[in-house]
């Protein structure tokens, strides 16, 4: 009985141990995930805030680093101005101040951070800008920058932040004395940096990072840029802990405590910037960081509240899960990486694209008013010829004068057409002494050589003025301590001129610069291909000169010896045309008798060039609007030629007009005019006749000489 009895009592036993292991399995079940949850939780916790106090840490190095390297960068640049301007009178600075800005504009390529810079004379008024000019003669004496420089501060001094006159950006100002030819007190050159610069960089640094901020900030607590942008203040409060610790001469600090930015609990730490009185503030929000560690354990939470048996797939699926977005992210981060690049790319191509079509805006007003200006001297010179003629002629040589500067321009900006001519070097290389004085500096001597049997190129005068000032520049480049450069045109040898070949003419230009190794001196004429640092070359001078070689059917020859100098020589063919090359007086205008129509928009051009074309014999008809030529032509009216801008407001432009003459009434003479230098070929491409502007009487009357002779 009694091991009959245990039998029957062991069948509850074993039931109460299975319900007491079920219950004990369900206790764990919830305990143990809760148990790991806890711990879990406490451990994220507690390695949030190490972590919040390294983020911080390397932020700071990250945002210091790029700081340290603007200011750096923005020394360097103020370096290569202070030998620009350093020791010259204000008058000399004014005089070369065409050349002083194209010096500053280029130095200012590629920096995105400058938004100018600006040299101001000992009064405190504008010389010379490297955005505009000619710019404004303004006052700047009251500016904080020049009035401690004024009295009596050599060194470099950094502003507090503050907001352009014109402009209305938010800027800080770099500025360094210079002293003029007397050794006195001459100006100011100021560099102006954009906060906008610090921002954009701040706001790629802290979109990765949750609960990041940065700031860049004065040691009076005034804030230059900040992100996140949240808030309105724009000084540290007196105190906050990171103003308190700069009060107190600490040039680096780490701490916890409450931003008066965020007004957040945070871990923050800051640097000094070099020698000036500028830090860089990150700081960590414990407050987001803790909102990060409660949204991580709410999603352990919601797994852990899974069945047990659902643990392990739940876990296997998130690790799949997680290896599969941790991929799509590294996808996602060299997709934005690559996406970021061609926007750069293609914004930089938007600049310069912007950059011709401004330069050629510009060129086609100036056009017009050089136009104005040369006609009404050529009516002055036919009324009253003998008043004023020394002033009259001052002006002619002044128009003459702007309009090389404006060809010039163009062909910087790379919108002048090619216009083959047949150059006298004799008489137009020693004038090419004034483009490139400038660009040498004083520390190089420049010697400018024509024999006397040089025969005349073809070629496009500004084209040669691009590829000589290119080589002067890599020479200038290559003389860092100054030495001789000397450009010397000769007829070329028998050894130089190819069998069979036309003559030939040699421009050789020689430098006594460091000279080019032999390994790279057979890469030189490579576009793109370049020796200098990042942001002072772009490799592309010498392929411009050796392009133009090319063109021209010669070509360009380079011998180099280290610390020896440069040689590079340009052969070109001579000129086959037996025309003058500058024939010494006009001839005199024959009347052309014709009855000519006349469209132009521009009220004063047109009033310039009415009675020169009535002095040249023709009946003239003005209408300011090519719609009301054409309606004028619709009604029966047929003069002899038709003169036409190509540039005017309304419906119907220049072109429009020509070509509905063109196919309304295709024997009707018509000729076209315009300022704007990138039309000139395409619309000679169309197959109509071009006149560019500024044009002098003698080529209207050419032009029109030429037009009526058409069939």
């Amino acid at each position: 009985m009694w091991q009959g009895s245990k039998d029957a009592g062991s069948a509850p036993y074993r039931a109460a141990e299975s319900v007491r292991w079920l219950r004990l399995l369900a206790v764990l079940s919830i305990c143990v995930p809760l148990f790991i949850y806890l711990v879990v939780g406490a451990v994220q916790y507690l390695s949030s805030r190490e972590d919040a106090s390294a983020r911080a840490s390397r932020s700071l190095r990250v945002a210091h680093e790029h700081a340290s390297k603007v200011m750096a960068a923005s020394e360097a640049l103020q370096d290569k101005v202070l030998l620009l301007v350093n020791g010259r009178s204000a008058q000399t600075l004014r005089q070369d101040a065409l050349a002083l800005h194209e010096a500053l504009r280029a130095r200012t390529i590629d920096q995105p951070q400058i938004q100018s810079i600006l040299i101001l004379d000992a009064e405190g008024n504008t010389l010379v800008s490297s955005r505009l000019f000619p710019f404004p003669v303004r006052d700047f004496s009251d500016g904080e920058y020049f009035t401690v420089h004024r009295q009596g501060l050599k060194d470099a001094y950094l502003s507090k932040p503050t907001v352009t006159r014109t402009s209305k950006e938010r800027i800080l100002n770099l500025s360094l004395p210079f002293n003029d030819d007397a050794g006195q007190f001459g100006g100011v050159i100021n560099v102006t940096l954009l906060t906008s610069y610090f921002d954009a960089f701040y706001s790629d640094l802290v979109a990765d990072e949750p609960g990041l901020a940065v700031s860049l900030f004065h040691e009076s607590g005034d804030i230059y840029a900040r992100w996140p942008m949240d808030g309105t203040a724009d000084k540290l409060a007196a105190d906050d802990p990171v103003i308190q610790r700069v009060r107190q001469g600490e040039d680096f600090a780490q701490l916890r405590g409450y931003s008066s930015l965020t007004n957040e609990d945070s871990y923050m730490a800051v640097r000094k910037i070099g020698r000036y009185p500028l830090y860089v503030d990150t700081g960590v929000s414990l407050t987001a960081m803790r909102n990060v560690v409660l949204r991580g354990l709410a999603a352990v939470f919601a797994m852990g509240a899974l069945p047990v048996a659902a643990l392990f797939a739940a876990a296997t699926i998130a690790l799949r899960n997680a290896r599969l977005a941790l991929e799509s992210s590294e996808s996602l981060k060299k997709e934005i990486e690559t996406r970021r690049r061609a926007e750069e790319a293609l914004l930089q191509a938007q600049k310069l694209e912007a950059l011709g079509r401004l330069t050629g805006g510009v060129a086609h007003d100036f056009n017009n008013a050089l136009m104005v200006i040369s006609n009404n001297v050529h009516l002055l010179k036919r009324s009253v010829p003998d008043v004023g003629t020394k002033q009259i002629e001052s002006i002619t040589r002044a128009v003459k004068s702007a309009t090389n500067l404006t060809r010039q321009l163009l062909a910087f900006s790379r919108r002048q057409p090619l216009i083959a001519e047949q150059v006298a070097l004799q008489d137009k290389l020693p004038s090419i002494t004034d483009l490139i004085t400038p660009a040498l500096g004083s520390h190089v001597q420049l010697e400018v050589r024509v024999h006397p049997a040089t025969p005349a190129v073809t070629l496009d005068l500004a084209e040669l003025e691009l590829a000589l000032l290119n080589l002067a520049i890599n020479a200038r480049d290559a003389m860092p301590k100054g030495g001789s450069l000397s450009i010397h045109a000769r007829p070329a040898t028998a050894s130089e001129t190819e069998t069979g070949g036309p003559a030939m003419v040699v421009i050789e230009v020689r430098d006594s610069g460091t000279g080019i190794a032999p390994d790279v001196l057979a890469k030189v004429f490579e576009p793109f291909f370049t020796t200098k640092a990042v942001g002072e070359g772009t490799g592309l001078g010498l392929s411009q000169v050796y392009g133009m070689c090319q063109r021209l059917h010669g070509r360009a020859e380079i011998v180099s010896e280290v610390g020896a100098g440069t040689c590079v020589r340009l052969i070109l063919p001579c000129s086959t045309s037996s025309a003058p090359v500058a024939p010494t007086s006009a001839p005199p205008l024959s009347a052309l008798a014709m009855s000519l129509l006349l469209v132009e928009d521009n009220e004063e051009v047109a009033a310039s060039l009415v009675p020169i074309l009535e002095t040249l014999g023709c009946q003239v008809t003005h209408v300011d609007r090519a719609d009301k030529a054409k309606t004028l032509l619709e009604r029966g009216e047929r003069p002899d030629l038709v003169l036409s801008d190509v540039v005017m407001p309304g419906e119907l432009d220049g072109v429009g007009l020509a070509r509905h003459i063109r196919h309304a009434w295709p024997w009707q003479r018509l000729l076209l005019m315009t300022g704007y230098a990138e039309q000139l070929d395409h619309l000679r491409t169309l197959g109509f006749e071009v006149l560019p502007k500024p044009c002098t009487p003698h080529m209207l009357h050419a032009a029109i000489a030429k037009a009526a002779a058409r069939d």
